[in-house]
């Protein structure tokens, strides 16, 4: 079974080629393709605690980024996840 329709597979195949094209390496023949970008936002937010930015609820979930309501665009999920992933080093450092 198929993620996508026909169509849609046939033009993502097709679009990776041509950029396989202009970027040598970005999609080889190989390539496995593990996620779907959408222009969506979550309409939620999972609560975190501020200090450990951990889920109130589970200790060792940390909620970043879009998805989890604490950004807005790659750029703003990016600095969320370096700014989770520091908090992360810092509760396990000596």
């Amino acid at each position: 079974n198929l993620l996508f329709t026909p169509r849609i597979n046939g033009l993502l195949k097709t679009g990776l080629a041509s950029f396989e094209k202009k970027a040598k390496g970005f999609a080889p023949f190989d390539a496995v393709l593990t996620g779907v970008e959408s222009r969506t936002s979550a309409p939620l937010r999972i609560e975190r605690d501020p200090l450990t930015r951990s889920s109130r609820e589970f200790e060792d979930v940390y909620p970043v980024g879009e998805g989890a309501g604490y950004a807005g665009g790659i750029t703003s999920a990016a600095v969320d996840g370096i700014r989770t992933a520091l908090k992360i080093m810092e509760k396990f450092r000596p």
